[in-house]
C-alpha cells in the first residue's frame, strides 16, 4: 500500500475518530463554569499537556479542555496529512 493511501486512511480515521465522538459526546472533556459578567472574551491556549494529551484554552473567565479522544483524532488526521503529503512529493520525485 503506498504512502498516498496510507495517508488518506490514517487520515480519514482520524476525522470519523474526533468527529464521531465530539457529536455523541461533546468536544469539551471539563470546563470550569465561572459565571462572568460584561467581559469581552479574549480566547488563549492555557496548556498543551502532551502525556496526558490535553489541552485547554481561556475565554477570559472560564478554563475549558479540549477532549482527549478529539485531540487523539486531530493527531491521527495531521499524521494522515503529512504521511499523504510524504508521498506524493516522494512520487514527484521519482517521475520521470
Amino acid at each position: 500500500m503506498g504512502l498516498e493511501r496510507v495517508g488518506v486512511l490514517l487520515f480519514g480515521v482520524g476525522l470519523c475518530l474526533s468527529l464521531l465522538y465530539a457529536v455523541a459526546f461533546g468536544y469539551v472533556g471539563g470546563a470550569s463554569e465561572v459565571g462572568c459578567g460584561d467581559h469581552e472574551p479574549t480566547y488563549s491556549i492555557e496548556h498543551v499537556r502532551p502525556a496526558a494529551l490535553d489541552i485547554a484554552y481561556d475565554n477570559g473567565c472560564n478554563e475549558i479542555w479540549i477532549s482527549s479522544a478529539v485531540t487523539v483524532g486531530a493527531l491521527v488526521s495531521l499524521s494522515g496529512l503529512l504521511v499523504g503529503g510524504a508521498g506524493v512529493l516522494r512520487e514527484w520525485s521519482t517521475a520521470d
